[in-house]
This record gives C-alpha cells, structure tokens and sequence, in this order.
C-alpha cells in the first residue's frame, strides 16, 4: 500500500535515524530520533462532518499543561448500541484526519469514539516524544472516562502501528475494559535491531516496549497483524500475542493475509468486521469477552 508523505514508515525513519547516529558519537540523540521517529502534519483538512459523523471539539489539556485536540463521536441514535466508547490513537504520521474511516466504521456499528490528536500534530500544541504521547493519552482517557459514564459505556482504547503501543502503555497503567492494537511492535528496539545496523538498539531514545508492558493490561485484548506487513514484521504481532496470553490475559488475534501495514482493516474484509463487532458487543455486556 503506498503511504503519503505524512505516513512515512516507521522503519524508513529508524533506518536513516540509526545511519546518521551509527556515524556519530553512540548516544540517545533524542533530538534527532525526534525529527525522524515522528512526522506531524500540521492542521487537518477535513473533520468528521466531512463523512456525516456529528461530532464535538473538546480541547484537552495535559498533565504536563499542553493543549491538545479531541474529537468527540457519541453514538447515533439511531445505530445499535455497542456500550462502549472508543479511545483511538493515530500512528507516526499524519493527523487523525486521516483516521476518520476507521472512526466512520466503528460509529455505525454502534460505538462512541473520541479521537485524540498527539501534541505537535493537527492542532495540538507541543512536540511529541514517548513521555509526552503517554500524557496525551491519558488526558484522553480521562476524558473517554467521563462521556462514558454519561452514557453508561465501557472505555475501549484503541491504536495503530505506533498509536498501538501508545494504547498498550495507556492500558498497561491505567484502569480500562479493552484493548485494541493493530500493526503493533513489540519495542523500538527491535524495530531497530531488524535493520542489520551494529549497535543499532542502543541508538534508539526510545522504548515504547509494547511486549513487555502487554502483560500489566488487565482488560481483554484484541490484536490485528497482517502477515505481509511491510513496515511491522507479523511475527511482532505474534510476540505480542504470546506475551498476553502467557500473562493469562484474554487475547483474541486476527492474522490478515495479504495484510499490509495501514490496511489489514479494509483488507481483512467481513473477518474483521465481524471479530471487532462481535468482540465490542461482547465487551459491552455486563461479562465482556472471555
């Protein structure tokens, strides 16, 4: 699948991250792990309106005192009711702009969704790092917490690629129903190992260890890898799985064939539609998936 310019992959910007660094002197450069980790697009060109989604801005503020953009989707009347609301996290690149079919998808099945702009993208203040994303979204969450409860829904976090290990960290530390992680790492070091670069693990500034935190989840998971994930390698999504399972947490896992990194939604077809209803409906119940 070809990506826009804002969607650069994961692994391209590690690659050239690990080349410069393996070139200078070994240390968490953060500052340039930064600018080829995380590619924010500025503004958003369309909102959800633009797919007949209602919708209202409610701006955030972080722990750390940063502004940051939120989209609230309660569910439509006139949908089925699912009982929960969703927490969704975008990946590396662009905005959640570029999110709103996903977001469209789950909101005719019946959910309310809240999508969280990262600081440094869309309109959000501030520039993000690992630190920085974990306070954007626990922000949300708190947030989700609150329209829930206006509801009466259970809280659903959800992201991928990067935005997966963001969800996994969220749920790791914090009280949630489910999780949801598509096209997910299992770290940024072995995001960096997998490029063949000496040394290349100790280059990376970052953890976002996704396999090692999965395990401190104590809600059902639901976890999304295609097998021809050009950016990802599956058997990542795999770790992940086993991780979970050995934490004897509640996993479901759907495998995508064909799948490919931003897409294993719309590839997959009915198969995941029909796990991810099936799956929220359940989770919506007063028991939730076991």
């Amino acid at each position: 699948m070809s990506q826009s310019p804002g969607q650069r992959s994961l692994a391209t910007g590690l690659v050239v991250a690990l080349v410069v660094l393996g070139l200078s002197v070994i240390g968490p450069f953060r500052w340039m792990t930064d600018a080829l980790l995380f590619h924010p697009e500025a503004g958003q060109d369309r909102d959800p309106s633009a797919l007949g989604i209602p919708f209202v801005e409610r701006p955030l503020v972080t722990e750390d005192g940063v502004a940051i953009q939120s989209w609230w989707m309660p569910r439509a009347e006139s949908a089925p009711r699912l009982g929960v609301t969703i927490v969704t996290f975008h990946g590396n690149g662009g905005t959640m702009s570029g999110r709103l079919e996903w977001c469209a998808l789950v909101h005719r099945m019946g959910a309310s969704v809240l999508a969280v702009e990262d600081r440094g993208y869309g309109n959000s203040e501030g520039t993000p790092s690992e630190e920085g994303l974990a306070l954007d979204a626990r922000a949300g969450l708190l947030e989700a917490r609150r329209l829930a409860a206006e509801l009466g829904e259970r809280v659903v976090v959800h992201g991928r690629s990067l935005g997966g290990a963001v969800a996994i960290g969220l749920a790791a530390s914090e009280e949630v129903d489910g999780l949801i992680a598509e096209s997910t790492f299992t770290s940024l070091g072995d995001m960096a190992a997998g490029t063949g670069i000496p040394l290349a693990r100790q280059l990376v500034a970052y953890d976002f260890d996704s396999e090692q935190k999965i395990g401190s989840v104590g809600a059902p998971v639901l976890l999304v890898h295609g097998d021809a994930d050009e950016v990802v390698p599956y058997v990542m999504g795999e770790r992940l799985r086993d991780a979970a399972q050995t934490a004897g947490l509640a996993v479901s896992f759907l495998s995508v064939p064909a799948g490919e990194h931003n897409s294993t939604w719309t590839q997959a077809g009915d198969a995941y539609l029909s796990l991810l209803e099936s799956w929220l409906r359940e989770l919506g119940s007063s028991d939730g998936p076991g």
